[in-house]
């Protein structure tokens, strides 16, 4: 004979708590993504109805805020909560054998949904209570009015965009203050002009789109502004869909080197082979600690590249993001027009600036009208959408006369929302032996150049 079992409210309630706690439980990729997903929903401990479930909640917590998400990390808090609860592992943390995002936004969707069933409930019996209680005097639509409030609060978006005036104000005012104190822009170029007609770099919340034909430098010029961030501890996230991070490694130790000659290790010369390698291998090594994190997952979609962004941005602070490029990027949906995937993926780099309120760059390929008649490339030669132009805070192509010297590259800031445009003209030089882009000037008293960009390669002021 079969027999229903019927769970009460509580019962569900709690397994969804430790649905959420389960989900939670390592430091890992999955794990982290519904801890996101819990603060993005602010989650506290209320709700929670289990005082011991609400005890590990408030430690998990505080161990994430320390670096250290996860049940180790939340023990460690509690001295001496696994003696007083033996069975809490069992019972709580292994309610799912694996865990997974799915699963957890599921039971912090249901766990919001029970809090808001609780506040309705005590919301009810209080205003019950109070109809009891009033006398013939008391006016039922101030009564009406006074719990309004309160549903309300249940009604209201919880969302981080939403702000009233008197919030923004602060913030504003915020903003600037720290704008005085750390400066205008979050990543500064090593090039002199670059910096200057951008006011000091590229700023917060800005989508920065890189633009140019193959070859051209798009990659090297972003690596270029990385490796010069990082020199100064900021750190950088950089997305490589075409290139392995092997050979982005490699173009960082020739940028460290400051070569003149190369250090080709390909040669039909074997000595000059084993001492170009020991010299690239010395300067690799250099850029060990280097605060630089390369996901080389060709085939990465917006929505794996903003998850795993937000998931590093929490662990580590981001300075900024690099996609290269965003014509590889796997779209979500494939049955939309390549220009709308184009589109839906431009709209969703926006998106991911504004979320982590840090500079995100987005490398671009230029379609082929862009060096028809040697002509240089305008905003409408950004390739396959139109979107990108529009979502762009800032824009940057690069262009270079196939006939000319590989070195004389352009960089031509063709859009500024804030600011202006500008033309580097042959202020900027690209050194193929070393992977760098500097600016020069003609010498004063003497023929030649020099190279006036802000650091060198070392990381020291000239």
């Amino acid at each position: 004979m079969n027999q229903t079992v019927i769970m009460t409210s509580e019962q569900v309630s709690y397994d969804t708590e430790r649905a959420v706690l389960s989900c939670t439980r390592y430091d890992d990729d999955q794990c982290y993504k519904t801890f996101a997903y819990a603060m993005e929903c602010e989650i506290t401990v209320d709700h929670f109805e289990n005082e011991t479930n609400k005890l590990y909640w408030n430690a998990l917590l505080q161990s994430e805020k320390e670096g250290e998400l996860g049940f180790l990390g939340a023990f460690q808090r509690l001295p001496n909560f696994q003696s007083d609860n033996p069975w809490f592992y069992e019972r709580v943390l292994d309610a799912h054998e694996v865990p997974t995002e799915h699963r957890g936004k599921k039971a912090i969707d249901e766990l919001v949904k029970f809090k808001n069933f609780r506040d309705l409930e005590r919301i009810g019996h209080t205003l019950e209570l109070r109809v009891k209680d009033a006398e013939l005097g008391d006016d039922p639509i101030d009564l009406a009015t006074e719990f309004e409030k309160e549903v309300q609060e249940i009604i209201t978006p919880k969302s981080s965009t939403l702000i009233s005036s008197d919030e923004i104000t602060d913030k504003t005012i915020a903003d600037i203050r720290k704008c005085l104190k750390e400066g205008p822009a979050r990543i500064e170029p090593n090039l002199p002009w670059l910096k200057k007609g951008l006011r000091g770099g590229f700023k917060d919340g800005h989508l920065v789109a890189v633009a140019a034909r193959p070859s051209v430098g798009k990659t090297t010029i972003a690596l270029n502004w990385v490796y010069h961030a990082a020199l100064k501890g900021q750190k950088s996230l950089f997305f490589s869909l075409e290139m392995k991070s092997e050979s982005l490694w490699e173009k960082l130790g020739l940028i460290r080197s400051q070569t003149e000659y190369g250090l080709d290790y390909r040669t039909d010369d074997k000595q000059k082979n084993e001492r170009n390698a020991e010299e690239l291998i010395r300067n690799i090594e250099e850029c060990r600690n280097l605060p630089i994190f390369i996901d080389d997952y060709g085939a990465s979609s917006m929505g794996q590249i903003r998850a795993t962004a937000r998931i590093m941005h929490r662990k580590h602070n981001l300075d900024c993001v690099v996609i290269d490029y965003l014509g590889l990027v796997r779209p979500d949906d494939m049955k939309m027009t390549r220009e709308q995937q184009v589109a839906e993926m431009s709209r969703q780099c926006k998106s991911l600036a504004k979320e982590l309120d840090r500079p995100v760059f987005v490398i671009c390929q230029l379609n082929r009208d862009a060096v028809k008649n040697g002509a240089e490339p305008q905003l409408h030669n950004l390739r396959e959408s139109g979107q990108i132009e529009q979502d762009a805070d800032v824009a940057i192509l690069l262009h270079r006369d196939l006939l000319g010297e590989k070195e004389d590259v352009k960089v031509i800031v063709a859009k500024q929302r804030f600011g202006g445009t500008g033309h580097s003209r042959d202020r900027i030089k690209f050194k193929g032996e070393s992977q760098r882009f500097i600016e020069v000037r003609d010498n004063a008293l003497s023929e030649g150049t020099r190279d006036v960009s802000l650091y060198t390669d070392k990381g020291s002021r000239l």
